[in-house]
């Protein structure tokens, strides 16, 4: 057969399937009958699976080694296939995303009342009820919301990295030894070369460069915790520690792993209760007890990876504390297309 024919064959027909989806919501409303998911929902679920199914087939044809002995024309028409089937099953993606409440039904929520003057003053303000209220209020930005979560989403997928070691094993190396090199660092902190002004040895300064590409790939990918984690895994605590503090400040039932409340409490009695609205133990007259999640002080923490973006010089250590701050400049340097930006 010609080349052009062995091409077509890593075409996957998705046709027949989205017609017969298609049909059988028309005739019986896929998730009817007083279910949970609204039919159109649904039926773009389906389209989605449709699409990812073909999209995992045609991977694993082009995986090695089988992909490897593929004839160029035909190992070209499949990877464009691919980007196409991965753009449309994201396409589908979004519409779930962007109409997952559509309509959307009037909020139950009471408009927000200005926050206490007291709880203001000792920073004890529910953030997060603050944000709820501004989506549930304002349809364009939830679905923006909705939009900035579907590409979170959708980033995951492209995260590419090889674990390493980022402590700075060559400069260890070389200090155990007592070797100094000129120009490069000879201290091992976190800001030795910012503090001395000197470079980190290549290959440290490669494994690091690494390691804060993963990172901010991770964090445009909407999973601070798995970028913390990496850092911890790759010998930067230090780091895991600087992604810590954007959790919104908000006020939690459970008791279990919360900061105490005395300081929610201490803003309670400047209001004139001595028992911060309920009883002497922290709790509110509901008996539940008055515990808080978050980062109080998010707005410092705000400012330090501000401050850290603008004082590197590496291009994704910049873009991941920008992105953390919405800082879009620093996040279009490394971008690597429209979903990115």
């Amino acid at each position: 057969p010609s080349s052009d024919a062995r091409a077509g064959r890593a075409m996957l027909p998705l046709d027949s399937p989205f017609t017969e989806a298609l049909r059988r919501f028309e005739v019986a409303p896929i998730g009817g009958g007083g279910a949970e998911v609204a039919p159109h929902i649904a039926l773009f679920r389906e389209y989605t699976a449709l699409c990812h199914g073909a999209v995992e087939a045609l991977e694993a044809r082009l995986a090695p080694p089988r992909g490897e002995r593929l004839p160029l024309a035909e190992r070209r028409a499949a990877l464009d296939e691919l980007a196409l089937l991965r753009a449309e099953r994201n396409t589908w993606y979004l519409l779930e995303w962007l109409y997952g409440d559509w309509p959307r039904p009037p909020s139950s929520r009471a408009p927000a009342e200005a926050a206490d003057a007291a709880l203001v003053a000792w920073g004890c303000a529910d953030e997060q009820a603050v944000v709820d209220n501004l989506f549930e209020g304002d349809s364009a930005l939830a679905i923006a919301h909705a939009a900035v979560q579907w590409l979170e989403s959708v980033a995951y997928e492209r995260v590419e990295f090889a674990r390493t070691d980022a402590f700075h094993r060559n400069t260890l190396f070389r200090l155990a030894a007592q070797v100094e090199t000129e120009g490069l660092v000879h201290e091992v902190d976190a800001d030795a070369p910012s503090r001395l002004g000197l470079a980190l040895d290549p290959e440290d300064a490669a494994d690091e460069s690494a390691l804060l590409r993963a990172a901010w790939q991770l964090v445009r990918a909407g999973r601070v915790d798995e970028a913390q984690r990496l850092c911890e895994e790759c010998g930067q605590p230090w780091r895991a520690a600087t992604l810590d503090g954007g959790k919104l400040w908000q006020r939690q039932a459970a008791a279990e792993h919360r900061v105490p409340s005395a300081l929610c409490t201490r803003a309670a009695d400047a209001d004139g209760d001595p028992n911060g609205g309920g009883d002497p133990n922290g709790g509110d007259a509901a008996g539940t007890l008055d515990s808080w999640a978050g980062n109080p002080h998010r707005s410092v923490w705000l400012e330090s990876c501000r401050h850290l973006a603008d004082s590197t010089t590496d291009a994704h250590e910049r873009a991941l504390y920008g992105a953390l701050v919405g800082d879009a400049e620093a996040m279009l340097a490394v971008s690597a297309g429209w979903e990115d930006a």
